[in-house]
């Protein structure tokens, strides 16, 4: 989403200052650090992912991988899914802000897989007013991206995808002084790769652990109101999970993840192509790291219970919450709800953000042992 707005000239209501400021403006800090746009595509968008910290790239396979690793479809036990998930989003600031996100998978044979996904964010409701506070109209900005994803098996217990991400956003412009409304769109991508191996132990025998890695959203800039355009929040990922399977009743899942913005903090990389920000991201500002853990039990594959961390330092920001969720799996439906609770920056609107998803899969399971989904 960006907006180009002259306050100097317009006056708009104090919710709609607090949007601009936490969520279009894709702008430099004041200390000429470098953002990215459109920095909502980032926003976990499913319940489950959400419930262990914002962790998805290694978790098990699932209808919502789509965002977060499209190569975990092959690994499914399943044919197929399709999942529905919702997010009020800055509640405490504003009861019409949301994120819907539609996604789902087909696995045609046991080595390839495609997936497809529509994200929709709205920002609600903006109203314009002159400088003598005069009413000009109202605008409804909104943001949404469709992805389209293939994956294949590059081994016996590795896979590959990549995805391709259409998006289009609002643009909210000045014209003498009145709002003009338009619209902008990118093109943009993301590359990933997942590992699986069952492994055994004495006293969880049949389990499995899973590496996952994901650099997304490469793709054009997003211009704004000058020629060089800023980055799309691209960003690479690291994963890791373990999957004590310790009986047909019970097993205990924990996962360590990193997520690392690509696009360099320091602004003198405005100008510069997306691949050489990229590579200069990898390296920069390795303290603005996000480090995430989270863990997730099953009993009798029915009832799910799911928590996380999700830490980022003073020199990010400063986001650090706890999340808590739970799941329960009935017949070929799969319901989950998580909740967030900053323990970092107390002031900060995505407190108490909660999200609700619901799945139905298809095909019957593969593994007895590693029947999960969502």
């Amino acid at each position: 989403m960006h907006v180009e707005f002259i306050f100097c000239i317009m006056k708009l209501r104090i919710k709609n200052i607090i949007l601009i400021l936490f969520i279009i403006l894709p702008t430099q800090t004041y200390a000429q650090e470098l953002m990215p746009a459109l920095n909502t595509l980032t926003i976990a968008p499913d319940a489950r992912s959400a419930s262990l910290g914002d962790a998805g790239v290694a978790t098990s396979a699932d209808a919502n991988a789509q965002h977060w690793n499209a190569a975990k479809y092959i690994f499914s036990q399943h044919d197929g899914g399709v999942a529905l998930s919702y997010t009020p989003w800055l509640k405490a600031a504003t009861s019409d802000i949301y994120i819907t996100y539609l996604s789902g998978f087909y696995k045609y044979n046991g080595n390839e897989a495609i997936g497809a996904s529509i994200r929709f964010f709205s920002l609600g409701n903006i109203e314009f007013y002159t400088d003598n506070y005069e009413f000009l109209q109202t605008a409804r900005p909104n943001e949404f991206a469709l992805d389209i994803s293939y994956s294949r098996r590059l081994g016996k217990n590795l896979s590959g995808a990549i995805t391709f991400r259409y998006i289009n956003s609002t643009k909210i412009a000045l014209q003498n002084i009145n709002p003009v409304i338009d619209h902008t769109s990118n093109i943009a991508a993301d590359i990933a790769f997942f590992y699986q191996k069952p492994v055994d132990f004495s006293f969880a025998p049949k389990s499995e652990m899973a590496f996952g890695v994901t650099v997304s959203n490469l793709g054009n800039k997003v211009n704004i109101s000058d020629s060089a355009g800023y980055f799309l929040p691209m960003n690479i990922k690291f994963g890791a999970r373990i999957t004590f399977n310790f009986n047909d009743i019970n097993y205990l899942s924990p996962v360590i993840e990193f997520h690392k913005s690509l696009v360099p903090g320091n602004y003198k990389y405005l100008n510069s192509s997306v691949i050489s920000a990229a590579v200069h991201g990898i390296a920069s500002d390795l303290s603005k790291t996000a480090c995430i853990f989270g863990v997730e039990y099953s009993y009798k594959k029915l009832i799910l219970l799911r928590t996380g961390y999700h830490h980022e330092s003073k020199t990010a920001s400063n986001n650090s919450y706890l999340t808590f969720g739970a799941g329960i799996k009935y017949k070929n439906l799969d319901f989950a709800a998580s909740y967030l609770f900053v323990t970092g920056n107390r002031n900060t609107l995505i407190d108490n953000t909660y999200r609700l998803s619901v799945a139905v899969i298809f095909g019957s399971s593969r593994n007895k042992w590693y029947d999960y989904d969502l």
